[in-house]
């Protein structure tokens, strides 16, 4: 019978230990793939909306022929230049600003959030420098076929950065990968407000289509650079591990929220073994030794 206890409660101990250092580092492995799952999902929403980008391209003269008869209302053209200010730097300012009067607590995640939209908006300028991509609204769409929109050049040999005009580029957009980015940030902060930040953010990439400066395959490809940019601001091993130490408090309520989890399921696997360990000390002994 004792046999029969410690083989159990062994096995019982050893599972429980088991899950206790799943993650290897002391915390539950649920928390771990969640962290994982949410940065997992920016990196392959990134690698998507790149694979987009050949895919768009060949429907991107027949939509900018389709803009260019200004199909829109005007109510509805306003709308959209107004949302277009949400990644712009008055736009970004005045988000920031919101975060630190109206929410004091997460005052800290103005950084990384200064960061996403800066960031994003700087790695789409660097891009554009060597991306030959001319602007829908300096071709003639008329007469343009649909070999038009593969005008694609990399500027290997960097003969014309002193001459580089963002104005004059396409490809990517700073504007979608700036709202891409701080959307990303805005979503993991207020909760609440994910459908006004991603209303936002859509109009933007609306506005920049409607008004000639992008191709729809040069949206896509600025998005995946706003989430690319975001996964680097996020992942530990990254920038992240910067930011989260700048955010006072928040490794202590990871911690806290992970001992209280602890301390309740060892209550009950305690509680739980204390069950079967009467259970088997009550059982009547086995017929074969009553027969020895």
């Amino acid at each position: 019978m004792n046999s029969r206890n410690e083989s159990g409660l062994g096995l019982a101990e050893t599972t429980a230990s088991q899950e206790l250092t799943a993650s290897g580092n002391g915390f539950p492995s649920t928390a771990y793939n969640t962290v994982s799952f949410r940065l997992a999902s920016l990196l392959w929403m990134a690698g998507i909306t790149l694979l987009m980008v050949p895919m768009a391209t060949l429907f991107d003269v027949s939509i900018a022929r389709w803009i260019a008869t200004d199909p829109l209302p005007d109510f509805a053209v306003r709308i959209l230049n107004l949302s277009v200010y949400y990644a712009q730097g008055i736009g970004v300012f005045l988000m920031l600003t919101s975060v630190i009067l109206l929410m004091p607590r997460r005052r800290w995640c103005v950084p990384r959030l200064a960061t996403l939209a800066m960031g994003a908006g700087a790695v789409a300028t660097l891009a554009k420098m060597f991306v030959l991509r001319p602007r829908p609204s300096t071709l003639y769409l008329e007469a343009a076929g649909y070999d038009y929109a593969w005008i694609w050049a990399i500027d290997w040999n960097l003969s014309q950065v002193a001459t580089f005009d963002a104005g004059t580029r396409a490809f990517p957009s700073a504007s979608l990968a700036t709202a891409t980015a701080l959307t990303v940030g805005l979503w993991a902060v207020q909760p609440k407000g994910r459908w006004l930040f991603v209303s936002l953010c859509v109009g933007t990439m609306l506005q920049r289509t409607y008004c000639g400066a992008h191709f729809v395959s040069d949206l896509f490809g600025s998005a995946s650079v706003g989430l690319g940019w975001a996964y680097v601001c996020y992942h530990p091993s990254l920038m992240g591990s910067v930011f989260d130490k700048m955010e006072p408090g928040r490794e202590a309520r990871v911690r806290r929220r992970y001992y209280k989890r602890t301390e309740s399921t060892n209550q009950s696997r305690k509680a739980g073994l204390n069950e079967a360990t009467e259970e088997i000390q009550q059982s009547p002994p086995n017929d074969d030794r009553i027969a020895a």
